[in-house]
Parts: C-alpha cells; structure tokens; sequence
C-alpha cells in the first residue's frame, strides 16, 4: 500500500534459492525456508543467455561424405550470466524496510550510521554466502544442492556447473574489492515431471517400469509392446526364473521391441 501511495519503485533483485532435500520423489522439491539458504544478487545482471544443445549420434563409414544424424538426447539448457560483487562503495547499500518512505528513511539511515549499523560490504563474504548456497558441498545430498533462480518473469532450477571469478581493484593489502562472477547452471528436472513431458510410448525405446500389485509380466509387456508374446524375453533380460511371481515395488526393463525375439 504505501508503494502505491509514495510510488517507490523498488528494484527487483534476482534471487537464488536452494531446494530442500526430496522426503518422496513422487513430489517436486520445495524452496529452503532458511534465511541462509537464498542468495540475493547485489546489481541484476545486464544479459543471461540460455543455451540449448540437441545431440546426435553418426555411424562412420569411410570414404562417405556425410552421414545420418540419428537423434540421441537433448542436453539439459544451461542458463549463464555474469554478475558483480562491489566493495567499492559506489553502488548503495540494499534498502532498508523504511527507505520507501522519504522522511522515516531518511531518519533510519542517519540513526543508522550513528550507530554503525551501515556494514561495509565484504566481496569475500558475499561470495561464501553464494557459494554456501549452490556451490558447497552438502553431505546429505552427496552433492552440491539445487537451487532456483528468480527474476522477473525467469524461473530457473539447476544445478551450478561452472563458476569464474574475476578480482579486481584491491586493498593495499591484497583484499579484492571487485569481483565478476561469471556462472553457469545446468537445468534439472524431476523424474516424474520429466517422464510426464516425454510421454514416451513407442515400443523401440527401453522402458523401465515399477512393479504394482497385481501387475503380470504379459500384461505388464502388452502394455509396452501392444502383445504380450514379448514376456519371456522381457524376463530373460532381468534374469527372471520365476517371472510368475513378480516383486511388488520391483523395477522391470523392457528392452526395445527390435531387439527382441517372439
């Protein structure tokens, strides 16, 4: 309300959030609610590119001036931008929750200053409160974690794949005062939300599928195949001896259908 009334216009920083631990895969991950798990970006960058890469696999043959590009995969995007680190003073402090008001901000900050509360910025530490969030390793994932990036209209969950550091302008005793950060995340998805975007259903691609009560293997194979003549292959290729009785909670492979035998 009082932004609409005083029309302060305060800039939207871009923020990185880390994710909490998955308790059921079944269900997306949750944004951390600790303070120190989020990263608010001192200055937004100026540009970020997305990069997309589609990777093709090519059967040689000699003496041939070209060959077909047979579909592999597609590499996850991989959101990168640059970002500063200033210790210099020149860019101002975050505002405070009163600085959207002319006269009380203006009091906050000189009392503020008074008291020393206005803490120098320290590139050092801002960089291991960053690298806290997505580049320190933790323990319980076995792994560096994910994290989300926010900005505007941007949502992006990834994974820290690249980070640059660049110093410059320093202290007489060698304290960087300057920092650009160069980083680059590499996108994720969760299993279940990524199997329910491919909707994968042709027969000529391997399928794994978890075993539930009541589930046969000629049934489990006519819904892959569209006949259930392929279960005594599905069940030699999982070194099934009595594939009768099937483990509830088991994973079953089903090869592609090309490569098996009626």
């Amino acid at each position: 309300m009082l932004d609409s009334l005083f029309g302060t216009g305060k800039m939207e920083k871009m923020t990185i959030c880390a994710l909490m631990p998955q308790k059921n895969p079944k269900e997306p991950a949750a944004l951390s609610t600790v303070e120190e798990d989020k990263y608010m970006v001192q200055v937004n960058p100026d540009s970020y590119s997305i990069n997309h890469h589609v990777n093709y696999s090519r059967t040689r043959v000699a003496g041939a001036s070209g060959s077909r590009a047979k579909y592999r995969d597609t590499s996850p995007p991989v959101l990168e931008f640059t970002f500063l680190f200033d210790g210099t003073g020149v860019i101002p402090p975050p505002a405070g929750p009163l600085d959207g008001i002319p006269i009380a901000g203006a009091v906050a900050g000189a009392i503020a200053g008074l008291l020393g509360e206005n803490e120098e910025y320290d590139v050092m530490k801002e960089l291991a409160k960053f690298a806290f969030v997505c580049y320190t390793y933790k323990g319980t994932g076995h792994s560096p974690r994910q994290v989300q990036l926010t900005w505007g209209k941007l949502v992006f969950r990834g994974v820290l794949s690249s980070l640059s550091l660049n110093y410059k302008l320093f202290k007489p005793d060698g304290t960087p005062l300057r920092c650009e950060a160069r980083a680059g995340f590499s996108g994720t998805i969760e299993d279940m939300v990524r199997e329910a975007m491919e909707k994968k259903s042709s027969p000529d691609l391997t399928h794994v599928k978890t075993v539930l009560a009541g589930d046969t293997l000629p049934l489990l194979s006519h819904g892959i195949y569209g006949v259930p003549n392929y279960y005594i292959e599905v069940a030699r290729a999982n070194k099934l001896f009595n594939f009768r009785k099937l483990k509830e909670g088991g994973n079953i492979f089903f090869p592609p259908a090309k490569t098996t035998k009626v």
